[in-house]
């Protein structure tokens, strides 16, 4: 078994001393195709939605879900072009998910704030001195 994940027999199932550490996409470190577009979504989606700042935190989770989501799909796509079969429900389903984190979060791309500050313009200056 993986120590890096939680199992059904876990700390509280009866087990004691093993601890499980749950991963995270900050974690993973991958070079895969799949992290790559997912961290490609993941980054053009917050920033159409007007950055990481202006998203809540579920709607961050959102985000990330449709995004790995998305590379599923993609996947999925990716073998059906290359002639070979795959479970069009499944598809179906990643993609009907998907969907719904977006619902979610919404479609429209939200203005970003690009105001400068009055301390921003003071800074400005005096770097151009």
């Amino acid at each position: 078994m993986n120590d890096e994940s939680p199992s059904e027999t876990g700390p509280n199932r009866g087990q004691t001393g093993k601890k499980y550490r749950l991963l995270t996409l900050d974690a993973l470190h991958s070079q895969t195709a799949a992290y790559r577009e997912t961290n490609t979504l993941i980054s053009e989606v917050t920033a159409d939605l007007g950055g990481s700042e202006h998203l809540t935190a579920a709607e961050r989770q959102m985000v990330q879900h449709g995004a790995v989501l998305g590379a599923i799909a993609t996947d999925m796509e990716v073998q059906y072009l290359k002639g070979r079969r795959i479970n069009l429900m499944e598809l179906c389903t990643v993609l009907n998910a998907q969907r719904r984190c977006f619902d979610a979060v919404g479609y429209k791309r939200r203005q970003r704030d690009v105001t400068p500050t009055l301390e921003g313009f003071l800074k400005d200056v005096e770097d151009k001195e």
